[in-house]
């Protein structure tokens, strides 16, 4: 299985990075990078991936916490304290859509009901 990144979730991943790169530097926003990437392409080979949640009241869409895939980038590479989530959901071909990356501190049910409404059904 594969995944692909929806044009809304690109969009939030660009503007993550340029924040990251302007609060911590451009090699930090490089580390953040290959997290994500490392992430999407671990939810892309298994979506149930442990640790991964449904999120309530969005039939089908799951979310999975940045922090928990530390351990798949270098140890020299690693983010301190990824404070993002994934949210994704299978497509009717089988393909992980990245729908969204959402900050920790939003209300994520309500994230995700946007994110999955500008993604369309």
């Amino acid at each position: 299985m594969s995944y692909r990144l929806l044009r809304a979730a690109e969009d939030q991943v660009d503007h993550i990075l340029l924040a990251s790169a302007r609060e911590w530097g451009i090699e930090a926003a490089g580390r953040y990078h290959r997290l994500m990437l490392a992430v999407f392409a671990a939810l892309g080979a298994s979506p149930g991936l442990r640790g991964s949640y449904e999120i309530g009241k969005v039939a089908g869409v799951r979310a999975y916490p940045l922090r928990l895939g530390r351990n798949r980038v270098e140890q020299g590479q690693r983010v301190d304290r990824p404070r993002h989530i994934v949210v994704y959901r299978t497509g009717r071909d089988g393909v992980v859509e990245i729908i969204g990356v959402a900050h920790d501190r939003m209300l994520l049910a309500r994230a995700a009901r946007r994110m999955q409404r500008e993604a369309g059904a």
